[in-house]
């Protein structure tokens, strides 16, 4: 009679070797385990996309309350529509386009209000196709294949792949057991693909083969430098050349009508195989804060309709030159008070919570020359220790005026009375930003040489619409909103509010009473608001 040899005879005495083992026996001991799991390989791979999302065994996610969501992916994959989801579909395509039941789109072009879900539905898209096997077969032994997931920003990337991407794949009870390996910006899975997320100044995507291209927030690749959104574009689209049927996402809150994305956009829907889209905020996700968004209108109208409906720009571009920025930076720390100086204040207030900080710029002028002696930020949900500080540096520089803008009257303007200060309220940011790249123009400004305000007058863009009126934004980061810029350009219009010439590049204005200040974009001269009709106008 043989000898019985218990399993564990069996293993290896290497430990590399011994551990590759018991990973394979987890598999499954009970009989039948092995058909169970070919049957769940069988059906993953026969599943559509909206099964794969909803499905409490893989993403388990509902869009009960957010159908125009499972009418964009049920666009993209040719999945039928029922009569009411064909209503959103013609909504979402502004009846340019027939539904093509059926028909796969390889290329997707989403204009969409912010907060609509646009990273959610990348995420739901990049890990669908990384679990395709169908990919397979256009890659060498060994070879891995790509989702690639462009974004603005390193840490928006990153979130996409750790807080969507991995957090769904770890909650997915038959799809967790795909992770093979995870980092802040790629995920391996065991079939051989990965998802990568990039930012968009990375070259980092050259030479793989991507399968999947998703560009979130595409309209935006342009703040991080000149043809950003054609430059990594035209890097990483031929490595899409060996998949047939290789997916193209192109997702983005929209800018302006000009770039990579308008471009797409535009001709999109005469395109074939190409899937476009656009829709508000509201439509996409009805589940939004919808006071906020009614406070947004309110605040501003140019922004809220760019940011939440989702409506192109006429034009936009950045406001302010490298060279211009780099020229203005010219004080190494703060300035002390100086006597015989008269010194002006001005603040841009948060509401004491997000990402936004109370900022304040102190300043002062000698001849044609502004300087902004000091600037400062606090990030704090308690006003006091904010108005102590303030109240220090009014006794420090003397200064007894100090700006605001119109959205501080209540609490603020109040605060800032009791601390002795006259309280005037500034003009809109376009003129307060008119009047400040007038005199960086004319070489008539010192700013201090602080990274935080280099990064703020790098990210201020201007829009300009169908009559030609701007409007000035800038896109939140870490950093806050542009918040000490702010600051800075409402003092400074404070300090030259009487001021009515100014020379630009050699040329005089001359003196103009009604128009205060101008300055140059491209080759043409635009003049400040003026008191009477508030219009910009060419001269």
């Amino acid at each position: 009679m043989a000898k019985y040899i218990p399993k564990s005879e069996y293993l290896s005495k290497d430990p590399e070797k011994r551990a590759r083992q018991l990973a394979n026996l987890k598999r499954g001991r009970k009989p039948g385990s092995l058909k169970e799991i070919k049957q769940h390989s069988k059906k993953l791979q026969e599943m559509n996309i909206i099964e794969f999302a909803t499905d409490k065994n893989y993403l388990d996610l509902s869009f009960k309350d957010r159908p125009a969501q499972e009418v964009v992916l049920r666009s993209i994959y040719g999945l039928p529509l029922d009569d009411k989801q064909l209503e959103i579909y013609q909504q979402l395509t502004g009846n340019k386009k027939e539904f093509e039941p059926g028909q796969t789109k390889i290329e997707t072009i989403l204009a969409l209000g912010g907060r609509s879900g646009k990273s959610l539905m990348a995420s739901i898209i990049g890990i669908y196709e990384a679990t395709r096997d169908k990919w397979k077969k256009y890659l060498n032994k060994g070879e891995a294949g790509y989702v690639v997931i462009v974004a603005t920003r390193q840490k928006q990337a990153e979130q996409i792949i750790g807080a969507n991407c991995l957090r769904m794949l770890e909650n997915a009870p038959l799809l967790k057991g795909l992770i093979k390996d995870s980092t802040q910006s790629e995920i391996t899975l065991k079939n051989g693909m990965k998802i990568l997320s990039l930012p968009c100044n990375s070259t980092a995507g050259r030479g793989l083969p991507i399968f999947c291209l998703i560009q979130d927030e595409i309209a935006h690749f342009f703040n991080q430098g000149v043809k950003a959104d054609e430059n990594i574009f035209n890097s990483l689209r031929p490595r899409q050349a060996q998949f047939p049927g290789a997916k193209l996402i192109m997702i983005s809150t929209p800018s302006a009508k000009q770039g990579l994305f308008w471009n797409y956009f535009s001709e999109g829907f005469q395109v074939p195989g190409r899937f476009t889209a656009q829709a508000p905020t509201i439509f996409m996700n009805p589940l939004v804060n919808k006071s906020f968004l009614e406070r947004e209108k309110k605040r501003d109208i140019d922004n809220y309709n760019r940011e939440f409906e989702a409506i192109f720009a006429e034009k936009v571009e950045s406001f302010f030159s490298y060279d211009l920025i780099m020229n203005s930076l010219k004080i190494p720390g703060d300035i002390a008070f100086q006597s015989g100086n008269r010194y002006l204040a001005g603040i841009d207030a948060s509401g004491l919570s997000g990402r936004d900080k109370f900022a304040l710029a102190i300043g002062h002028k000698e001849k044609n020359q502004v300087y902004i002696d000091i600037t400062r930020t606090w990030n704090l949900k308690d006003p006091d220790p904010i108005m102590k500080d303030i109240e220090e540096l009014k006794n420090s520089y003397c200064f007894n005026q100090i700006s605001i803008d119109r959205y501080a009257k209540g609490w603020v303007q109040n605060a800032l009375e009791k601390l002795g200060l006259e309280v005037v309220i500034r003009p809109s940011l376009a003129d307060c930003f008119i009047n400040l790249k007038s005199l960086m123009i004319g070489n008539k400004l010192s700013l201090p040489d602080k990274p935080t305000i280099k990064a703020g007058l790098q990210n201020t863009q201007a829009f300009f619409s169908r009559n030609n009126s701007l409007s000035i934004a800038h896109e939140r980061n870490k950093n806050g909103h542009a918040d000490e810029v702010d600051a800075i350009a409402g003092t400074v219009y404070e300090i030259t509010r009487n001021d009515y010439q100014i020379e630009i590049e050699g040329r005089s204005a001359g003196p103009r009473p009604s128009y205060e200040y101008d300055y140059l974009v491209g080759n043409t001269y635009y003049g400040a608001y003026d008191e009477r009709d508030r219009k910009v106008g060419d001269w």
